[in-house]
């Protein structure tokens, strides 16, 4: 009964991302760190790096969206939850890929299945395309059949896969690129 998803909450609202966020998206990159190959880092992400990596790709030019929605807290008061997030950051460190841009989409595994990921693709491509990108590439890892699909139905294509290039969990594993020209 656990892959049973929870109710769909009314609302979720798509906006870019602030400093404020920041402690709820570590939560999220620091479950998919303990839990997954999904993201490669061994260790959880302090808030020390998370505001690091905030800031550096807020200053690349890069954009970071975040998707909310609220929970009902203490009697009537509602708070807003940041469900899950995408961004866009450096693909290589060299000049001539300024126009390339690697994507990122992590969804609260409490928000998953509800269309968060296409929402937040959809936004982040549309922001690309305002900030001149030329062409989007994705990494995923083995096995994420899901993330495959999701980039697909935007266009994404595969451009190739690197057999064994990371390592987690006592175990190699395989990563597909995709590849969005816009």
């Amino acid at each position: 009964m656990n892959d049973i998803p929870a109710p769909i909450p009314a609302t979720y609202k798509i906006r870019l991302a602030t400093e404020q966020d920041l402690p709820q998206i570590n939560d999220i990159v620091n479950h998919e760190i303990a839990v997954s190959i999904n993201n490669f880092n061994y260790g959880p992400r302090s808030e020390q790096d998370g505001l690091a990596w905030f800031r550096a790709t807020i200053a690349g030019g890069y954009p970071i969206f975040v998707a909310t929605t609220t929970k009902t807290v203490e009697g009537d008061e509602e708070e807003e939850v940041v469900a899950g997030y995408s961004s866009l950051g450096s693909f290589r460190q060299k000049d001539g890929y300024r126009y390339t841009a690697e994507y990122s989409v992590y969804i609260h595994h409490e928000h998953r299945q509800r269309g968060l990921g296409k929402r937040l693709i959809k936004d982040l491509l549309i922001e690309a395309k305002v900030r001149n990108f030329h062409s989007i590439i994705g990494s995923i890892s083995e096995d994420n059949e899901a993330s495959v699909h999701l980039a697909k139905s935007f266009g994404f294509r595969i451009v190739g896969t690197m057999k064994e290039n990371g390592y987690k969990f006592d175990r190699w594993i395989d990563n597909t690129f995709l590849e969005l020209l816009i």
